[in-house]
């Protein structure tokens, strides 16, 4: 789960909520892993949760000095053994972003809380899915105007998985295969 916004957002809050609402929750103090990059929560399955603010803005820069638990644990193909949240994930580059993903953004907002919601990959699909069915008071379509007020929680279509961050240009690999 990669999450992006703005200072006290809200990322932290929906973590704690998403942590104290798993198996083990109950015993884990939730804080902002800002100054230690990650902080590990004894939930079922284990929660990672990584902070990436104090880490060099420039895309990739993180990759310089998080660690290599991160790495493996992006990197891990078929079911992972821990969920891992991202922090100020816009602060990673592309080509480490695992294929199956949900990726949260917080948006300026004068009242309340505005999000978009992007799944990667189908299990990502699945989740994102479920989770909109269950708060569907707070969706709105992709299609529909949206207001600041508003919480919009979005999916990309089946063949859409490419990730607008990524501007290489697609032609090349195209043509060159």
């Amino acid at each position: 789960m990669l999450l992006s916004g703005g200072l006290g957002a809200g990322k932290t809050t929906l973590v704690r909520g998403l942590v104290e609402a798993l198996p083990g929750g109950d015993d884990a103090e939730v804080s902002s892993p800002s100054f230690n990059i990650c902080n590990m929560y004894p939930t079922r399955p284990e929660t990672a949760h990584y902070d990436l603010y104090r880490l060099e803005q420039a895309r990739g820069a993180a990759l310089a000095v998080a660690d290599d638990a991160l790495l493996d644990l992006l990197e891990t193909e078929g079911p992972r053994r821990a969920l891992v949240i991202v922090e100020w994930a816009e602060r990673l580059p592309v080509d480490v972003l695992p294929p199956d993903r949900l990726e949260l953004t917080w948006l300026p907002a004068t009242h309340g809380r505005l999000i978009t919601a992007f799944a990667r990959g189908e299990a990502a699909r699945r989740v994102l899915a479920a989770t909109a069915r269950e708060v569907a008071d707070l969706v709105v379509p992709e299609t529909a105007p949206r207001t600041a007020a508003d919480t919009a929680m979005q999916a990309p279509s089946a063949d859409d998985d490419r990730d607008p961050r990524d501007t290489r240009d697609t032609r090349d690999a195209q043509e060159n295969t």
